[in-house]
């Protein structure tokens, strides 16, 4: 009690004025930074842990269309079968030409290559007119706009066709650049339209050109469409196909009529890239039967992979050109506006409750919003999840750290101070409200509560030699009767000597305290009645006391000098309890109360009228009624502070 209370500029009601400040701040600062561009970066970020869920919402739609996107895969199942198997891959173009011959006639919408070959075997004088064949399909599809050659530039030196497909296609305008765009983690997630080239000028990306060839050319940068099935894309074995080509079956090849057929490898080691659907375990595209009924080794065995075939992403990147489904992002505006108003909501909660509750709660509010986002990612709309997830973090981290280092710093000390003298109640009303701690007080309706040890003094006399056992005599008696007074909603203002006073209706208010004060003396009664059964028959010393009862107003507050002071109660009341008490004596009573008390209780107290007479002391006379023990109830009274 004689602890230095928090300084002014740290009393927690005046950190309490600046909450809306504090947390006003706050979210203005968590908003911003929710669509800079590190806020955008996190909600792709939080696509990929979204896509799994979002791409089996959008499996369940049995409306979705077949892609317009078919792929040729080049896979180890090709490498490994003849001719193939006997060849370098440098020496497949003839067979590579066959195929793309076969692919054009079946007049698709466009025909991209998805590999690069700097090399031939036909320059230096190797193999002189070994790719006249290639070349002749590349001539043949490119000059009729339908072939699109690609080349990557990651260094200054960029890895281009051989000049004689170069040539052959019709020159760089059927050339693009096959360039994925990784974000800082490494991860593709976008696609660029326009990508520049050394020379300063701006050319569609590959993935963008294919979408032009069919009709839709892209103006925009697109968030690839990680969400449409796989099973909505058709793939097939280039081995497969090219078995169709040298037994002359080529009607089957009619499924790549309009469509845009992408040829690139799919192997274990080479062209494999960590995308946004790294958390998807099946993320290439199955490999459907050969077209025209040649054996088909059937699937592969899927292993999951956090990386996926470039040839995969570029067909996933065409299809979200043409098709439109790239995910979309709300307006900047939007999301600002929502954020701040979902982030002031979390303050205020945070602001309002504990933080294992605010935690809690946190936690199913955003999992309903992940599984919201997860459900508007299913219809290509990629909601800020990770940000918004991460700045309710930091709002909680900070609010809770401000209550705690500001706020309850107050709360602390007076619960520190005070939790060993005064009731729990009255603790925690001026843990929330420690500016009460000044001298002064208010006008309070309360009933008051004396009790008194009989014959005490002749009992201390004779334990003179015993001063241990006397005194637990007597905290067995405050045992007993701070535990009744506390349980039925009362609080222990004082010990004095061998007497207590309790204190109903302040400082917590209450609706009925003078039924709550006869139940707690009736209460305190019989325990003390079964206490000397059980122990005071031992030791030959019971417990004998009397209890006085009294409502009215009083003055309750803060009284003392400036450095020491007590809460308690003041006035008539107080000391009406006290005469009742000793009033106790000269009518062999146990229990006295006044007329405001017995008044107010139901018949089955059957309170008994004494007497009415001036108490001592007093002028005013006082209607005196006597509670009988037996009518003690022990189920706290509803005091309406549990409503």
């Amino acid at each position: 009690m004689d602890s230095e209370p928090p300084a002014p500029g740290f009393n927690g009601r005046r950190a309490q004025q600046y909450r809306i400040h504090v947390a006003a701040a706050l979210c203005l600062l968590l908003s911003a930074l929710i669509i800079s561009p590190a806020g955008n970066y996190l909600a792709r970020l939080g696509g990929d842990f979204l896509t799994p869920l979002a791409a089996s919402l959008a499996s369940s739609n049995q409306k979705q269309a077949p892609s317009k996107v078919a792929v040729i895969i080049i896979d180890e199942t090709t490498h490994n079968t003849p001719p193939f198997s006997e060849t370098p891959e440098v020496a497949w173009t003839p067979h590579l030409g066959a195929v793309i011959n076969a692919v054009d006639d079946a007049d698709p919408a466009v025909i991209g290559l998805d590999m690069i070959y700097p090399k031939s075997l036909a320059g230096r004088g190797l193999a002189p007119g070994y790719d006249r064949v290639f070349l002749q399909a590349l001539a043949k599809a490119g000059r009729s706009g339908r072939l699109v050659l690609s080349e990557t530039r990651l260094s200054e030196t960029p890895i281009r066709p051989y000049a004689g497909q170069e040539i052959a296609v019709g020159g760089p305008e059927n050339i693009r650049p096959v360039h994925l765009t990784p974000d800082p983690d490494n991860v593709v997630r976008r696609h660029p339209a326009y990508l520049s080239l050394e020379n300063g000028e701006r050319v569609r990306s590959f993935a963008s050109e294919i979408s032009a060839r069919m009709g839709k050319p892209p103006a925009e940068d697109i968030l690839i469409d990680f969400i449409t099935p796989r099973e909505q894309f058709s793939a097939y074995r280039f081995s497969d196909l090219y078995d169709c080509v040298e037994m002359g079956k080529t009607d089957g090849f009619g499924v790549f009529t309009d469509k845009a057929v992408l040829i690139g490898t799919a192997l274990d080691i080479e062209d494999r890239h960590v995308a946004g659907n790294r958390l998807q375990r099946r993320k290439d595209f199955p490999v459907l039967s050969s077209p025209c009924g040649a054996a088909n080794d059937g699937p592969q065995p899927s292993i999951y992979r956090a990386s996926t075939s470039g040839v995969f992403i570029e067909a996933r990147a065409a299809h979200t050109f043409f098709a439109g489904t790239g995910p979309s992002t709300p307006h900047k505006f939007l999301v600002l506006l929502g954020t701040l108003i979902f982030l002031a909501i979390l303050a205020a909660g945070f602001f309002r409750i504990g933080p294992a509750v605010g935690f809690t709660a946190m936690v199913f509010v955003f999992a309903a919003i992940w599984a919201a986002a997860a459900s508007l990612l299913a219809g290509d709309v990629l909601a800020p999840a990770l940000p918004l997830t991460l700045a309710g973090f930091l709002l909680f981290v900070a609010i809770y750290s401000y209550r705690v280092i500001l706020e309850d710093q107050s709360k602390r000390w007076v619960t520190h101070a005070f939790r060993h003298y005064l009731s729990p109640s009255l603790v925690r009303q001026l843990a929330d409200h420690p500016e009460t701690l000044q001298l002064g007080g208010e006008r309070r309706h309360v009933v008051v509560l004396f009790a008194d040890l009989a014959g005490f003094t002749t009992t201390s006399e004779a334990m003179a030699d015993r001063p241990e056992a006397l005194v637990a005599h007597l905290n067995a008696f405050f045992q007993i009767m701070a535990e009744k007074i506390e349980t039925h909603g009362g609080y222990i203002d004082k010990f004095i000597g061998d007497a207590v006073m309790g204190v109903w209706g302040a400082p917590v208010e209450m609706e009925k305290p003078e039924l709550a004060a006869a139940e707690a003396a009736l209460a305190c009664v019989n325990a003390i009645n079964a206490w000397n059964e059980k122990e005071g028959e031992g030791s030959g010393l019971k417990i004998e006391m009397r209890i006085g009862l009294s409502a009215g107003e009083v003055i309750a507050g803060n009284l003392g000098s400036k450095d020491r002071f007590n809460y308690t109660v003041i006035g008539d009341t107080v000391n009406r309890a006290a005469r009742l008490e000793q009033e106790n004596k000269r009518h062999k009573t146990q229990i006295l109360i006044d007329g405001a008390i017995a008044n107010c209780l139901p018949e089955r107290f059957g309170a008994r009228f004494v007497e009415e007479a001036p108490l001592t002391g007093q002028t005013i006379s006082t209607k005196i009624f006597a509670l009988d023990a037996l009518s003690a109830c022990e189920t706290p009274v509803d005091n309406g502070e549990n409503a």
